[in-house]
């Protein structure tokens, strides 16, 4: 996707879009695996110990590796970079964010489908609370990324 002829407050939106997309992606599957396993469905944190572990450990795996990579990928963006790069470099960061938390969601409900346990519908709304907490705004973009007077000035035009 290129940014190059668009407004920053294109870029907003497309990001808000993708994410919008990521996040329903999960929530999609997460129906999915309720409305196949619905009547067999049952909670437990005694049973499938391996399973039960492993989505824990991921999920946590998960949440530290979206903070670290997005961290790594926005102290990178250089501050005389042009608003357009920095505004495809967040973009990058961002959805490296988002796959990093969207991929312990997935297993976690792959793990529910596989053992139909609820418990990790608890890890998957855990998950999910972090997405919507991420979500992409103007105000997010300009304290995360190193803006200049004037960039900060065209954003606020907005």
């Amino acid at each position: 996707m290129s940014y190059a002829n668009k407004q920053p407050k294109d870029f907003i939106k497309s990001l808000q879009l993708i994410h919008f997309a990521l996040f329903l992606g999960v929530i999609i599957f997460a129906i999915y695996v309720v409305y196949t396993a619905k009547d067999q469905l049952f909670f437990s944190y005694t049973t499938n110990k391996a399973f039960l572990y492993l989505a824990i450990i991921i999920s946590f795996i998960g949440n530290l590796a979206s903070k670290s990579l997005y961290s790594k990928l926005i102290k990178q963006i250089s501050k005389e970079a042009s608003l357009t790069q920095k505004a495809i470099k967040y973009s990058t960061a961002h959805v490296f964010r988002m796959a990093m938390l969207e991929f312990p969601a997935f297993m976690c409900l792959f793990f529910a489908f596989q053992t139909n346990n609820s418990f990790y519908f608890i890890l998957v709304g855990i998950l999910v609370l972090m997405m919507l907490a991420i979500y992409p705004t103007k105000a997010k973009f300009e304290n995360d990324v190193p803006l200049t007077n004037s960039e900060k000035t065209m954003l606020e035009k907005l």
